[in-house]
């Protein structure tokens, strides 16, 4: 019977031994996950106490005992350190892992093993070791010393708050680790009775170390919860990172997905809008619940849903890490853009419509009225019809602008480095011929005038600025002063040195009130509208350039515009102009109610062109 007992101890060592050996093997696959390094190491430290323990007991040899108890030692005082590693790591707290204190812990088995290596030279872990078969193999007694009993413990103590670590997982994300950290926890429980009953010294057979053939229940619970669950496609440390970035309550469509593109939590508003119920067990495919892969959404930041709460979403993605930096996953926010889409798809077309006919239908009108006007001999009739032509040059001037903005408003910005002078000169020769009685003059202060911008849009913002400049001169109350005059002044901004201003400023009378409120509120309403589209232009552009434009009055207004000496830094302007427009509410914009850049004294030059 003895020998029997003593069969079935050696074979259950032996036993999980190899089977964590061939669990560290298993694990490899999952090596990069979290936890699974921590968890390999521990198994290392599980198979090297069991076959340790297994080899002394065979072995009647008392000098290849004692190293063979050494070796098994070893194992034991590291293994409860590296499994408290893993319950860190895999639930989300690998920070802890690079604190004083954690790290202290582990030079304790560390310190233990080279004494435990050490043995026949000092007796400060055990004394007096000799022979106490028991069974019919070789076990031995001797007295644990006090550094022995304080190494154990450490490590029973480790491996308990490990245990309180997974139970807490347990409770705190759900049943979608309950099987797996239950399966790891109680895995433990076992072979620490074991050890405790030998460490205190109770019961019959002292000699006996039951925690190693107990290791056998650990490793098939270890199995379980590797083979037969999933372990590492569902680590709780995704929920924790994703508890950490506080979205939890948005009332967006909020997804959270492991590295392999699975959704592991989702909230309400997502369960509704991809019919995920209870009849839905996570983690599940992303494809599967969406119908469109993860990397494409990420890649287009869109995604439409079909079905009743269906539409076209924007698609936000957050990486998440764990504290040391390694990707455990991602956030998907979804934004539902249906019926912004629809809105730009109508004033897109409607954009294009009214730009071409108005442009030939008053092409039309404007010949029919220069007939008129010529061929007329009643007074009256000539000058109706040479009113028509005004209001129809007025007209297509406006079509002209909105030309020119479409033009650069479909494209990325175009960066290069210009000179700021030589754009407003070169806007000049163009104005000029259309107003050969203005004044503009150029004032540069001895500054860095070279800019890397977009030379085209630069100049659609000056040519819109100094005409509307021009064109409003005429409502100045003394008619009898000299010709429009307009100064564009370009000097450095006095609190930015990487940045320039270009200022154009005229002497023409001071803006109402509810102009400038236009383009603060970003819209116009049927009570405060600009009575052109210039300034509009001006602003979009501005934006676009990652600039700011500002509105003074100086015995004339002053709009200054302050430019980065390069527009590329500080904003991602891989975006085409049009997204200017959109965000300060131009032309298409999907948000109406945007407040535009910054504006301030008494506002924009009056309603341009």
């Amino acid at each position: 019977m003895t020998g029997v007992i003593g069969s079935t101890i050696v074979v259950s060592s032996v036993a999980a031994g190899v089977g964590s050996l061939a669990l560290v093997w298993y694990l490899d696959r999952h090596r990069g996950s979290a936890g699974a390094g921590w968890l390999m190491a521990t198994l290392s430290a599980q198979t090297l106490w069991a076959l340790a323990y297994a080899v002394g007991l065979l072995t009647s040899d008392l000098a290849v005992r004692a190293y063979a108890e050494a070796l098994a030692w070893v194992g034991m005082v590291w293994l409860g350190p590296l499994f408290l590693g893993f319950a860190f790591a895999y639930t989300g707290r690998s920070d802890l892992l690079r604190t004083r204190g954690v790290r202290l812990l582990f030079t304790i088995p560390a310190a233990a093993s080279l004494l435990a290596l050490t043995h026949p030279f000092h007796d400060w872990l055990w004394l007096f070791l000799r022979r106490s078969p028991e069974f019919g193999i070789a076990t031995v007694r001797y007295t644990i010393q006090l550094p022995g009993y304080a190494a154990l413990l450490v490590s029973l103590g480790a491996a308990g708050v490990g245990v309180l670590l997974l139970v807490g997982a347990i409770h705190a994300y759900g049943p979608l680790y309950r099987r797996e950290a239950t399966a790891l926890a109680l895995t433990t429980l076992f072979p620490a009775t074991g050890v405790v009953v030998w460490l205190v010294g109770v019961g019959p057979w002292p000699e006996v170390n039951f925690g190693v053939p107990l290791l056998l229940f650990h490793v098939v619970l270890d199995a379980y919860a590797f083979v037969g669950t999933r372990i590492f496609e569902t680590a709780p440390t995704t929920q924790r990172a994703a508890k950490r970035s506080a979205l939890d309550d948005l009332a967006e469509p909020l997804l959270v997905l492991d590295t392999e593109a699975a959704v592991v939590n989702l909230n309400r508003r997502a369960e509704t809008l991809f019919g995920v119920d209870d009849t839905h067990t996570l983690p599940i495919s992303f494809h599967d619940i969406a119908g469109a892969d993860l990397d494409r959404v990420r890649s287009t930041g869109e995604l439409t849903v079909t079905g009743p709460d269906g539409g076209i979403f924007s698609a936000s993605y957050t990486p998440l890490s764990d504290p040391r930096g390694d990707d455990v996953g991602g956030l998907l926010v979804l934004h539902e853009v249906t019926v912004e889409r629809r809105r730009k798809e109508q004033l897109s077309v409607l954009n294009r419509i009214l730009r071409h006919n108005l442009r030939n239908e008053l092409t039309v009108a404007r010949g029919n009225a220069q007939s008129i006007q010529v061929s007329a001999t009643d007074t009256a009739l000539r000058t109706q019809a040479g009113a028509i032509v005004e209001s129809s040059d007025r007209l297509l001037a406006t079509a002209k602008k909105a030309k020119e903005f479409a033009q650069v408003q479909g494209r990325d910005l175009e960066l290069s480095v210009v000179d700021v002078t030589e754009v407003v000169n070169d806007v000049w020769r163009d104005l000029g011929e259309s107003y050969p009685h203005a004044e503009v003059t150029a004032e540069v202060e001895p500054v860095e005038t070279r800019l890397r911008t977009d030379a085209r849009v630069l100049s659609l913002v000056l040519s819109n600025l100094i005409e509307n400049a021009i064109v409003h001169a005429g409502e100045r109350e003394d008619r009898t002063r000299p010709a429009p005059t307009v100064v564009v002044r370009v000097t450095d901004a006095p609190t930015d040195e990487s940045a320039t201003v270009v200022e154009v400023a005229d002497d023409n009378p001071r803006i109402a009130d509810s102009e400038i409120a236009a383009l603060r509120a970003g819209d116009e309403t049927a009570l405060e509208h600009g009575s052109g589209i210039g300034l509009w232009i001006a602003h979009w552009c501005v934006t676009a350039l990652n600039g700011r434009i500002e509105f003074d009055y100086d015995d004339g207004n002053v709009v200054r515009v302050t430019l980065a000496r390069d527009t590329a830094e500080g904003a991602d302007h891989s975006a085409a102009v049009d997204g200017a427009a959109e965000t300060a509410g131009g032309p298409g914009s999907l948000r109406a109610d945007h407040t535009p850049g910054t504006t301030s004294g008494a506002g924009p030059s009056e309603a341009d062109d």
